[in-house]
Parts: structure tokens; sequence; C-alpha cells
């Protein structure tokens, strides 16, 4: 094969590696107030033992309104994390605190009474692909026009 081949080659595959990067929830944190309507946020965090840990592909955290509208999709309503996936897993949060990577999240919706009710994890292996799902419930409140703090989200 030609050796300019090789090298061209080479770094086309080391820039599509470096163009993967980390989701991070917190992008979708707005700078400014703009709550519309009925609307309104909740602002947390999620935190992830990052010493001695299988880091998964993906993290979902699904939750869902108490009055459970009929037009509204529930598998629609989750926080999505996906580690940082290049030649290995790594987090690449928002900020470490020492042996925790700590993702920043919100939630805009109308005013109402919200559970998060599952965790789903996702791991891929050269063979197949492993889900994992949690059951949880914790109630949270979002009330009209106002931004509130949600806290550390318990894992």
């Amino acid at each position: 094969m030609n050796k300019k081949f090789i090298v061209y080659f080479g770094l086309i595959i080391l820039l599509a590696i470096s163009c993967v990067t980390a989701n991070l929830p917190s992008k979708l944190i707005p700078k400014q107030n703009k709550l519309v309507n009925e609307n309104g946020m909740i602002i947390g965090s999620i935190s992830f033992e990052t010493k001695d840990v299988k880091i998964c592909n993906r993290y979902n955290f699904y939750f869902e309104n108490l009055k459970g509208y009929a037009w509204e999709n529930k598998k629609n309503n989750f926080i999505q994390i996906i580690p940082s996936q290049t030649i290995h897993m790594d987090f690449k949060p928002d900020f470490f605190d020492e042996d925790r990577a700590v993702y920043y999240f919100k939630i805009e919706k109308p005013a109402g009474r919200y559970r998060f009710y599952a965790m789903k994890t996702m791991r891929e292996f050269y063979d197949r692909v492993e889900y994992q799902t949690k059951d949880i419930d914790i109630p949270i409140t979002i009330e009209k026009g106002k931004v509130k703090y949600f806290g550390k989200f318990p894992i």
C-alpha cells in the first residue's frame, strides 16, 4: 500500500475519534430565565462515583407528570448522560468533586407534580448490549414562573 494513503487514513481516523464528545445535559440550561406560559423549571445535579467503577455507555433518568396526561409521551421525559467514548470510556462532567463526576441538568415543564420513576443504563460489549433498569420514586414539584433547585440526585 501507498505510505501516503496510510498516513492520510490514520489522520482521518484520529480526527473522527477526536470529534466524539460527551453529552452534557447542562448545555440545555438557559443563561437567562425565559419561562413562558405555565412553565417552571427544576435545576439539579447528578453525580457518579469515578473510582473503581465500570462506566456505562448511557444513563437515562425518566420522569413523568403525576396527572398522567394522555398526550404526554413518558419516553420523551428523560435526562440523558453519555460519557466520552473515544479510545476508552471516561466521564466528562461539568466538574469533578473529589472522586465524583458531577453533571448539571434542567427540566422545564408546565407547573405540576412530577416524579422520577426509573433509571436505565446501557453497556455495549463487542458481542452484545446490556440494559439495566432500576425503579425509583423521587417526587418533584414544578411551580409556574419559578426556577427551583432540586439538589443532588440520589444515585
